[in-house]
């Protein structure tokens, strides 16, 4: 209940420029329900959870822990051009999210580990394995921080430049069902978001119908 209130009431935030230390809170935010967990009980342990929400591997002392850190422990690999350590990483991830299915992080795992994956795969010109992993990383229900911001789109736009319209819709069509479909939301602002993001995406098909990337940062 406490991660799905405050993705509400961070839902009105669609600026990029502020979302990613707000994507950062709502995950520190979810470790704080940890049953169990002593996050939150202290300054330290409070530095401790933002650390974990950041990637930081050093700081998880069990494996649900690790199981929340990993996602950007990957992905700051990857921006690091540790691509061994990014791969290694997104795998154990990838291995682990089965058994976390009911978690509310599952959908954060899964679009991480394979936007990684994805990612170190079209950088090694396999295409066809760059594709799968692009739609697997949409193949979830989402989750409070991809209901919020949405997905990672750099793999899609990478994609696009190549000429795979068809795929890059087809991941469209799957991302529309967690962060842009108004109907299946209760509250009305919620609602309200849901359908800006509608709007966005819509767009953004538009021009991929014409052959063309879409000119938005969230594509670069």
């Amino acid at each position: 209940m406490i991660m799905k209130s405050l993705s509400v009431s961070f839902q009105t935030t669609t600026d990029m420029k502020h979302g990613q230390p707000l994507f950062t809170l709502l995950m520190f935010i979810g470790l704080l329900t940890i049953t169990g967990s002593t996050l939150g009980d202290s300054q330290e342990e409070n530095t401790r959870g933002m650390k974990l929400a950041r990637g930081d591997l050093s700081v998880a002392t069990n494996e649900i822990e690790r199981f929340y850190a990993l996602g950007d422990a990957a992905r700051n690999a990857l921006k690091e051009g540790k691509v061994k350590e990014a791969k290694a990483l997104a795998t154990e991830l990838a291995r682990m999210t089965p058994k976390y299915r009911d978690n509310w992080n599952y959908g954060n795992a899964v679009a991480n580990a394979n936007q990684v994956l994805g990612q170190i795969a079209l950088s090694k010109g396999d295409l066809e394995k760059a594709k799968k992993h692009l739609l697997a990383s949409a193949n979830s229900k989402g989750s409070p921080q991809l209901n919020s911001f949405g997905p990672n789109f750099k793999l899609a736009g990478k994609l696009a430049e190549k000429g795979e319209y068809k795929t890059v819709l087809r991941f469209l069509a799957q991302v529309k069902m967690f962060w842009a479909n108004p109907n299946d939301r209760r509250e009305a602002n919620s609602k309200h978001v849901a359908g800006m993001h509608l709007q966005q995406l819509d767009s953004w098909r538009k021009q991929l119908q014409a052959g063309k990337v879409p000119d938005h940062p969230r594509w670069r």
